[in-house]
């Protein structure tokens, strides 16, 4: 017998005699009234059944809410992919190469660590793993691992090393009896001579094809100063496949080109600027499954099949698209610059030939050859379509982000009613974790939220537990700043039933019982129902920097503080101080984790609206600071709108602080532009608002570009004549102020880099004064930072390589 119930709060509910389905559920029988509870459905519903008819109640969903906590006795050391293995137990890959295994226990809510660590390659601490999966079985677990060249060159400097660029790898490690085998895979795949590598890991089980996320070698297409002037490989920018039956147990060498510099030269390594790059072989195990991918750092085949992955946009500054872009195949290697920012996408790969945008000259145009007195293309049918460069709107990809995306996953646990069963996790380098909720299609986006904010330095991967696995609903998240693994554990973990939770505006409630009102996260966006998302706070106050009108209870408001989130405003930083923002170097900590503790103050604006965020490039990969659009805000005389001064203070008492030198380093200022209007960038030192202050900049200078040093007091400004450098041309400049404490004298110097030879260092004028007070204030120290204006002319990208002062003169 079949009785159709009918559609109640947008479930179809069916009753069947003899049959119990998992869908429904009795919780009262026998009388003239059957109930009916809809346990995995959304929402809940109430059935009752009686002779008079159907009658129906619902409840809203319930609240999704995490708590957080760290993974205790863990060890890892820059970790860059984590992943349970079917053990049971926690893989967690560190980027000098090492893996470790953690047996995890749970003793509590929101309590979990360690009680076992196996090392499964402690002799191995000289390769970069980006990319780690985890299969086989639980008593015989297999790991497949991606690692190249853990060395960088390019960024800001134009850094040459002796990087391999084609030094890719993927291993597979299995257990032999108390140890594990490594037997390489594949060798010879592209590394960048920036930081894009062999990435995420996706099996299919079915064909048994192993799935690579490989990193390009350029920013948009064109070889360019930031990325040393490296093209794009044949196997480079691009989800690759590859067959692993036809490799079996034996390891497979990518062919190559043969070197006009070094034709002896045997065996896959070795990529000498593309004269020996792997070359592309019909047939081969491994292939090109879907070009265009600028660096998909994680890959994902979700349970219905569907593969995903995120791709980083390109960055100001470093590079454009191919000089002859377009669907024609015409494009070249040329190098070519400015470039600008373009958001990370999401994508839903839909099959072979699926073209994520990003160009490759190389597959592009088979004109496009290696090695001079030997023309060779690495590539034996050219892909037009990847001469075709297409921005973040054409790409047609499911979403975009205006932050760098990392680790991606899925979550299949059926917590909250299954509110997220299927949804997409990806962790955000910048300190964040999101969720993508997709269609039934699985290739429309009908949600994108933030999930956890404020939850880490950087997010490097993420990973989520199903309803059969251990920590069920859990969500594991990698920082790889401070090494710590971070564990998210759904509020009803267990079937236990959480407390209510309104979500309601309320000053006087904190629902989730993480220290801030409900109305405090509603107004920053963050989930009253759930302490694992919470406002920023830099003075830990419970109080968010929103709505906190002092950010570092010091006693000055934010408006007229020159270091907002610094309460001793400086007092206590003394020289030296070195902020270089390398990729997995220290946490710099400050704004954007990049040490900075204040912009240049007007008096009355926040500092917070003085920048935003999501038009920079901070750190990262690009172990740099980026402006992508610099504004026409100046501190010049009256003007006072200045923006993105940031600015840290440092103690100068002159009884205790020697000479020492304020540097920076512009990376290709003005490259692939004409300098206009009075455009500039550089470093500043002063009292930290815009009425007092030195710059030494590169300007524009109306078209005459040059150095130029400048000073304002008590808003009365003098300057001394420009110093005449051609620009674009140089990879570098590198500003120094030096500063006698003593005599309140700053000497301002520059020193150009083109070409890779540095000039001798050139000083600008005899020493200026500055007033006293700058100096040797008892209540804030100097303030130390970066300025830049597009006053008169168009906006335009500034990058900074680095911030210091050190101690004496420069050399």
């Amino acid at each position: 017998m079949h009785v159709d119930l009918g559609y109640t709060c947008g479930i179809r509910l069916h009753a069947r005699r003899g049959r119990r389905t998992q869908s429904s559920r009795e919780v009262s029988g026998g009388g003239p009234a059957r109930r009916l509870l809809v346990r995995n459905a959304v929402p809940l519903c109430v059935l009752v059944i009686t002779f008079g008819g159907l009658l129906a109640a619902c409840d809203p969903p319930p609240a999704i809410g995490f708590g957080k906590s760290t993974l205790q006795r863990a060890s890892s050391v820059t970790p860059t992919s984590l992943q349970f293995g079917p053990d049971g137990r926690l893989y967690v890959a560190q980027f000098n190469g090492i893996i470790k295994i953690y047996t995890v226990t749970r003793s509590g809510a929101n309590a979990y660590q360690v009680t076992a660590t196996e090392v499964v390659n402690p002799d191995v601490t000289k390769r970069l793993i980006t990319g780690m999966l985890v299969v086989g079985s639980a008593t015989n677990p297999v790991i497949y691992v991606s690692s190249s060249d853990p060395r960088s060159g390019g960024g800001s400097g134009g850094q040459l090393t002796d990087l391999d660029t084609n030094s890719g790898v993927v291993s597979r490690l299995t257990r032999a009896g108390s140890s594990w085998a490594r037997l390489d895979l594949v060798r010879g795949l592209p590394r960048s001579q920036e930081n894009h590598a062999s990435n995420g890991l996706a099996l299919d089980p079915a064909s048994h094809t192993l799935y690579l996320a490989q990193g390009g070698n350029t920013n948009k297409g064109a070889p360019s100063h930031n990325f040393n002037f490296l093209p794009e490989y044949a196997y480079s920018a691009a989800i690759l496949k590859i067959d692993l039956d036809a490799i079996g147990n034996t390891t497979y060498d990518l062919p190559t080109l043969v070197s006009e510099r070094y034709p002896n030269l045997s065996g896959p390594f070795g990529g000498d600027f593309g004269r020996r790059q792997a070359k592309l072989v019909p047939g081969g195990p491994v292939q090109v499954y879907a070009p265009g991918f600028r660096n998909p750092y994680d890959l994902l085949i979700s349970r219905a099949g569907r593969m995903y992955t995120t791709d980083n946009g390109p960055n100001a500054g470093w590079g454009a698209v191919p000089v002859g872009e377009g669907p024609g195949g015409k494009c070249t290697n040329q190098s070519n610059e400015p470039g600008d920012t373009q958001a990370d996408t999401l994508h839903l790969i839909t099959g072979q030939g699926y073209y994520g945008g990003h160009a490759n000259p190389t597959r592009g145009n088979r004109a496009n050859t290696f090695n001079d007195s030997s023309p060779q293309s690495p590539v034996p049918v050219a892909n037009p379509v990847e001469c075709d460069f297409r921005g973040t709107t054409a790409k047609h990809a499911l979403t975009s982000f205006s932050t760098a995306t990392t680790g991606l996953t899925e979550y299949t646990a059926s917590n909250f009613g299954g509110q997220m069963n299927g949804d997409l996790l990806i962790a955000d380098y910048y300190d964040n974790v999101l969720r993508v909720k997709l269609n039934a299609n699985g290739d429309g986006v009908t949600l994108k939220q933030t999930l956890f904010s404020n939850v880490a330095a950087h997010p490097i991967d993420v990973v989520a537990r199903g309803d059969a696995d251990t920590f069920p609903g859990t969500i594991w998240m990698a920082d790889i700043t401070s090494g710590a693994i971070w564990v998210f554990e759904p509020n009803d973990y267990g079937g236990v039933q959480p407390p209510a939770c309104s979500g309601s505006y309320n000053t006087s409630i904190d629902e989730d019982h993480d220290g801030y009102t409900n109305a405090d996260e509603i107004d920053n966006g963050t989930n009253a129902c759930s302490a694992a998302d919470t406002p920023h706070d830099w003075d830990g106050d419970f109080v968010s920097d929103r709505n906190d009108p002092d950010d570092d209870n010091d006693r000055v408001a934010d408006t007229a503080d020159a270091f907002a989130i610094d309460a001793a405003n400086g007092l206590l930083t003394r020289v030296p101080v070195s902020y270089t923002w390398d990729s997995g170097g220290a946490n710099a900590k400050g704004i954007l984790n990049l040490g900075w503790t204040g912009l240049m103050s007007n008096g009355h604006s926040d500092y917070a609206s003085l920048y935003d965020p999501t038009r920079m490039t901070a750190g990262g990969a690009a172990g740099a600071m980026t402006v992508d659009s610099v504004p026409p805000g100046d501190a010049y005389a009256g003007s006072n709108n200045q923006q993105y001064a940031f600015q840290f203070g440092l103690n100068t008492q002159p009884s205790s602080t020697g000479t020492f030198t304020v540097h920076t380093r512009l990376i290709g200022p003005f490259a692939g532009l004409t300098p206009q209007g009075s455009q500039s960038m550089g470093v500043f030192i002063g009292a930290g608002d815009q009425d007092n202050y030195v710059k030494l900049v590169v300007t524009a200078n109306g078209g005459s570009p040059g150095v130029q040093f400048l000073k304002e007091t008590s808003g009365v400004v003098s300057s001394r004549p420009v110093a005449p450098v051609t620009m674009p041309g140089p990879d570098s400049v590198d500003l120094f102020v030096t500063v006698d404490p003593v005599s309140s004298t700053v000497q301002p110097r520059y020193r150009v880099t083109t070409g890779g030879v540095a000039s001798p260092l050139t000083t600008l004028g005899s020493t200026s004064a500055i007033p006293s007070d700058w100096l040797a204030s008892t209540t804030r120290g100097l303030a130390v930072g970066v300025i830049a204006t597009s006053s008169g002319a168009q906006p335009f990208p500034a990058t900074w390589d680095l911030i210091e002062a050190t101690p004496g003169n420069p050399t």
